[in-house]
């Protein structure tokens, strides 16, 4: 698979073209809008990191044997103010690029201590030969930490594009304090069983799940995802998948391995990445990589040692992923066949099944130094009819044949393509054998106490949706206090609060909105002689006022028309012989991202003030506009004033 990657060169113009969010858009500096303003960036890297002491990293590793770290952490420190360089567009947006070199990477993971960015910002990640386009990484997809993690990006040189929407440059926060250097080849290449990018490194011998063997599991494929893990020495690859409770709700809960958490030492939960619907659409290996939904971060609810269980809690659910959340049964005796579900190396999706009866597994199990013994009677035991597993495999579901979860895979014993055993722990002794709900699975996945002995699977529950936005001044003040008004199936006004943000909650998805900021009643705010000043000398043609939006500015009355008549209006209010503009307003509103054909004429084709929102789905976010203030064509008003 390797070997096709290299030779379909054709393919690389495909991949251009998608990401992990298969989102439509492409890094401003690939598009071929503004690729000219970026010709001469970035010739050699803003940043090279040092070669870590690989021979140590395999040492260490081969003194355990269910080790599955990929990449070792290389320190740093790359902020927007110290790395990388910027460069501003027509439409007065702006766009920081930062080249990383690694030298000898196979691939990188990039960690950010700080990832912030206001609505509308965008964040890509790509390596060199555009193999793969990571982004765009929008607020909606960022923690309440503001840690995040981004990978894996082929390669040992890799760029960073962030795009701040206009007039936001600096509201971004964006801090990388470590790349993880990957330094494994896979399995493909030499033969060692850890894989260093996840895409096409599992063994051939995989059956991937949408072959025909996987075609009665398309339902509850959608529940499992990989684990993209993080240690405070590097990271590795699990399996796992999200779990229904008898309450029906759409809390994701995610069972996985525990000893998932202690392949390294220290694992930092809250940039542990999962990664849905990785998985071709049919059943042959391409050489392009399929998109994915990606969520960051996760709490630790409970584990246990002796059934290998551990429980966690995803921070979300990403949108569009249609997720699944996969049944259960507590029942004692054997699966008549199973399957099971899983990211063999962190490649893409695989199926595989027992046709036979699992075996509860009689003896005890010594997985070695630091992963304990299991007890007996804890496991089940199966052996593989269709597929196999390999290291990143392990937390996956097993299904019984009334495909519902009754375990998740330990380990076993594998060579190759050759699989003695498999051994996953026991549900049902997972279920209510701790002695605290940090240790068993009942108090989380049957929060009403009903001891249901089993829990159907149902897809993600909808939940309601909101319409979001933010609200600034043409020059980037956010407007303090502002009110907002929704129509549609309902109306409601809100305020903007001290960022300019809003939100309208429980929108009932699948209608049509829109969404319109009223003026705040401030006609003085800003308005000086200085104003009448520049109004009377635009009117005489001395001075022409730019940008397009002073002249909406200095239109007072709103005639699309800028006379005498707009300072003698404007004169009014700094004088106070008049309370407010004629229209009644203050302020005049615009979508972010209008645009003027003619920016020394905005008033031949003026943007409409609201912005229409159409069949609702899920939650709507980067409703922006910009608001201009009547009379004020200097920007001296105060946005944030009540």
């Amino acid at each position: 698979m390797r070997i096709q990657l290299r030779f379909q060169l054709l393919t690389l113009l495909l991949l251009l073209l998608q990401n992990i969010f298969a989102q439509k858009t492409l890094p401003p500096s690939l598009s071929n809008e503004y690729q000219s303003f970026f010709a001469q960036k970035n010739s050699t890297p803003d940043e090279t990191l040092p070669v870590p002491d690989i021979a140590a990293a395999k040492a260490e590793d081969d003194q355990q044997i269910e080790q599955a770290r990929f990449a070792t952490p290389v320190l740093t420190s790359i902020t927007t103010l110290q790395k990388g360089n910027w460069t501003e567009l027509p439409d007065h947006s702006w766009v920081w690029r930062c080249r990383i070199h690694a030298p000898g990477a196979l691939a990188l993971v990039v960690l950010f201590e700080q990832l912030k960015m206001p609505e509308g910002g965008e964040l890509f990640v790509f390596d060199q030969q555009q193999r793969r386009i990571i982004g765009p990484v929008q607020k909606q997809n960022l923690t309440e930490s503001g840690k995040y993690t981004i990978g894996t990006i082929p390669g040992d040189d890799i760029t960073l594009e962030y795009h701040a929407p206009p007039f936001s440059k600096g509201q971004e926060s964006i801090n990388i304090n470590r790349v993880d250097y990957a330094y494994h080849l896979g399995a493909l290449a030499d033969g060692d069983p850890w894989a260093a990018d996840d895409f096409g490194n599992s063994l051939q011998c995989n059956v991937n799940v949408n072959c025909p063997e996987g075609a009665a599991w398309q339902t509850q494929k959608k529940g499992v995802a990989r684990i993209l893990m993080v240690f405070q020495g590097g990271s590795a690859w699990c399996s796992g998948t999200l779990i229904a409770n008898t309450g029906g709700t759409g809390i994701p809960y995610f069972l996985t391995a525990h000893h998932c958490q202690i392949l390294l030492p220290n694992p930092m939960f809250d940039q542990w990445a999962f990664d849905f619907n990785y998985e071709f659409a049919g059943c042959t290996n391409l050489p392009n990589e399929p998109s994915y939904q990606n969520s960051v971060g996760c709490q630790r609810m409970a584990w246990r040692e002796e059934t290998d269980f551990m429980l966690l809690k995803l921070n979300s659910l990403p949108n569009g992923a249609n997720a699944y959340f996969n049944g259960w049964s507590r029942a004692t005796t054997p699966a008549a066949t199973s399957a099971f579900i899983h990211h063999p190396q962190g490649d893409v999706k695989k199926f595989s099944a027992d046709n036979g009866a699992a075996v509860s597994h009689p003896n005890t199990i010594n997985w070695g130094t630091g992963f304990g013994i299991s007890p007996v009677n804890s496991h089940w035991k199966v052996v593989p009819d269709i597929g196999i597993y390999q290291p990143g495999s392990s937390g996956c579901p097993m299904f019984n044949n009334s495909k519902l979860v009754v375990g998740q895979l330990h380990g076993g014993s594998a060579v190759n393509c050759n699989v003695n055993a498999a051994y996953f722990g026991m549900f049902h002794i997972s279920w209510d054998q701790g002695t605290t709900a940090s240790s068993r699975l009942k108090d989380w996945l049957d929060p009403g106490n009903t001891n249901a002995n089993t829990q159907a699977g149902y897809d993600q529950p909808p939940a309601p949706a909101t319409i979001s936005g933010n609200i600034q001044s043409w020059w980037g003040v956010p407007l303090r206090n502002n009110p907002v008004v929704i129509s549609g199936s309902t109306v409601d006004t809100v305020m903007t609060d001290s960022l300019g943000n809003y939100i309208f909650n429980n929108i009932t998805p699948g209608l049509n909105y829109t969404i319109t900021p009223l003026s705040k009643n401030d006609p003085l705010n800003g308005v000086n002689a200085f104003d009448l000043i520049l109004i009377s000398r635009h009117i005489l043609n001395l001075e022409p006022l730019t940008p397009a939006w002073k002249l909406i500015a200095a239109d007072a009355n709103e005639s699309n028309t800028i006379t005498t008549f707009d300072n003698v209006d404007t004169r009014k209010i700094l004088l106070g012989t008049a309370a407010t503009f004629p229209n009644q307003r203050s302020w005049r509103f615009f979508p972010a991202n209008a645009t003027f054909a003619d920016p020394a004429n905005p008033f031949a084709n003026m943007p409409a003030s609201s912005i229409q929102v159409n069949n609702v789905l899920q939650s709507v976010t980067g409703v922006n506009f910009f608001g201009v203030k009547l009379g004020d064509v200097d920007s001296t008003s105060d946005p944030a004033s009540n």
